[in-house]
C-alpha cells in the first residue's frame, strides 16, 4: 500500500518493533533507500501488531483516519518529493530533508507548533500554551499528521460528535474550532493553502457556541474572601493579590506584576493590556482607580515606592529579560491558584482561580447597572459596538464612583 521505488530510491512504511510504549503500540516510520543508506522518518502514529497487520483495510473509525492519514502524507508530501528528486537523478538524502522541512506546513499539526514558536518568541506563552494543548487534543483524535485537506466540514462533524460522547463541554469544544479556524486563517493568509479548503461557515462547518459555566463570585463572596483568616502570610499574600486583581478593574497577574510607580498618577494606575497590546491599532489605555483596599495590599506586599521605575510589587524585582520575567509572573499565578482554591474550599465557595477575579469585577458591576459602556471601557475591551462608542471616556470621579461601588453590599 505504501511502497514506492524509483531509480534506485525506495519508500515503503515499516513498523518499528524495538520499542513500545505502555499501551503496547509501537511507531511506524518512513523508511527512504538510496545506494545502500537507509533513513527513518517518524509518522507519530503508533499500532499494536494486530492493528498493522490490518491497517490496510480494517473499517474501526481510529484505524481508518491513522491510514487515511499515511495516505494523504505520502501521496501529497513524501511520495511526491522523491519522485521529483529521483526522476532527475538529483536525488540526496540532504534535498530530500530540506524539501520535507519546507513541506512541514503541509500538515495542520506542524502549523499549530508554528504558531507556538511564533506566539513564544513574541513573549505571549500563555497563548502559546493554549495553541499547545489544543494541538495535542487534535492529535488525540486525528493522528501526527493531519493534512489540511482532511479537515473538511464532515471531518468536524465528526470530530464534534466524538467529543459530545465524551461529554466535553460546548464552550471548550467552541474554543478548539475557533483556534483551529485561526490556524487556518494564518495559513491561507500566508499563502500556504487555497481558500476553497477553508472548512469553516454557513453552509460548512458552524462552530458550536456554549455559555460555560458561571465563574462569576457575588459581592458577598468577595467580602467572605476579604475577611477569610489566612494561618501562613503566603496564604495572605496570595488571597490579597486575588482581591487587589478584582478591585483593579479585573486585571490580569501577568499585568500587574509589571506595574510600576511610573504607572501611578494621581491615585490611579494607567496601564495597557499586554495580552492585546499588539492585537488592535486602538490601544486603549486603561484607568483603574486605587481604591483604599487596593492601597493597603501595596503597603503589605508592595515595595517602598523609592522611585518611578520600581515595580509596585516585588515578584519581577531583578529580572533582567521578559523570559525571567514570564517565569517569575508564572510561578506567582501557580501559587495564588493553589492557595485561593485553600480559602473558597473553607469558605465553600465554588473552585476558583486567577481569571474569576476579573469576570467577578464585569459581573458585579453589571448586576448593579454600571453601564455596559463603562465596563467594557474598564475591562479594556478592543472590540466595542458601534453604541459603545459614542459615550465618551469617564472621568475620574465617575471611575472611582462606579468603582466603589465595589466596596458596598
Amino acid at each position: 500500500m505504501f511502497d514506492y521505488s524509483l531509480n534506485g530510491v525506495t519508500l515503503h512504511l515499516t513498523f518499528d518493533k524495538r520499542r513500545s510504549d505502555e499501551n503496547g503500540r509501537y511507531l511506524l516510520r518512513w523508511c527512504v533507500t538510496h545506494k545502500r543508506e537507509r533513513i527513518y522518518f517518524s509518522t507519530g502514529i503508533r499500532l499494536t501488531p494486530e492493528e498493522w497487520v490490518v491497517l490496510d483495510d480494517s473499517r474501526k473509525p481510529f484505524i481508518r483516519e491513522h491510514r487515511n492519514s499515511l495516505q494523504r502524507y505520502y501521496d501529497e508530501v513524501i511520495k511526491k518529493h522523491i519522485k521529483e528528486l529521483a526522476e532527475t537523478d538529483n536525488f540526496t538524502f540532504d534535498a530530500l530533508n530540506v524539501r520535507l522541512s519546507r513541506a512541514v506546513i503541509h500538515t495542520v499539526n506542524s502549523a499549530f507548533d508554528a504558531k507556538v514558536k511564533e506566539l513564544k518568541e513574541a513573549g505571549h506563552e500563555g497563548n502559546a500554551t493554549v495553541y499547545d494543548f489544543i494541538k495535542t487534543a487534535f492529535e488525540t483524535y486525528g493522528g501526527k499528521n493531519i493534512a489540511f485537506s482532511a479537515v473538511t466540514p464532515k471531518w468536524l462533524t465528526a470530530y464534534q460528535k466524538e467529543m459530545e460522547k465524551k461529554s466535553i463541554s460546548y464552550a471548550t469544544m467552541g474554543m478548539r474550532f475557533r483556534t483551529l479556524r485561526a490556524i487556518f486563517n494564518d495559513a491561507i493568509r500566508k499563502g500556504q493553502i487555497k481558500t476553497n479548503a477553508y472548512p469553516f461557515g454557513k453552509g460548512k462547518f458552524e462552530i458550536p457556541t456554549g455559555s460555560g459555566r458561571e465563574m462569576a463570585l457575588s459581592i458577598d463572596d468577595i467580602q467572605k474572601i476579604a475577611a477569610y483568616d489566612c494561618l501562613t502570610d503566603t496564604l495572605a499574600m496570595c488571597r490579597d493579590l486575588w482581591l487587589f486583581s478584582f478591585y483593579c478593574n479585573g486585571a490580569n497577574f501577568g499585568d500587574m506584576c509589571r506595574f510600576k510607580y511610573d504607572n501611578v498618577e494621581q491615585g490611579e494606575i494607567y496601564f495597557y493590556r499586554k495580552k492585546t497590546f499588539n492585537k488592535t491599532k486602538d490601544k486603549k489605555e486603561i484607568i483603574a482607580p486605587i481604591l483604599s483596599p487596593m492601597q493597603a495590599i501595596i503597603d503589605r506586599w508592595g515595595n517602598p515606592n523609592t522611585g518611578k521605575d520600581v515595580f509596585i510589587f516585588p515578584f519581577c524585582n531583578g529580572c533582567t529579560s521578559e523570559e525571567q520575567m514570564r517565569h517569575e509572573i508564572h510561578n506567582i499565578i501557580r501559587l495564588t491558584n493553589k492557595q485561593i482554591k485553600i480559602v473558597s474550599k473553607a469558605l465553600e465557595l465554588p473552585d476558583i482561580s486567577t481569571y474569576n477575579a476579573r469576570h467577578s469585577y464585569a459581573t458585579i458591576l453589571a448586576k448593579k447597572r454600571v453601564p455596559e459602556s463603562y465596563i467594557a471601557e474598564q475591562l479594556g475591551h478592543a472590540n466595542r459596538t458601534v453604541t459603545q462608542s459614542y459615550f465618551d471616556s469617564y472621568t475620574k470621579e465617575e471611575r472611582i464612583t462606579y468603582n466603589s461601588l465595589l466596596l458596598l453590599n
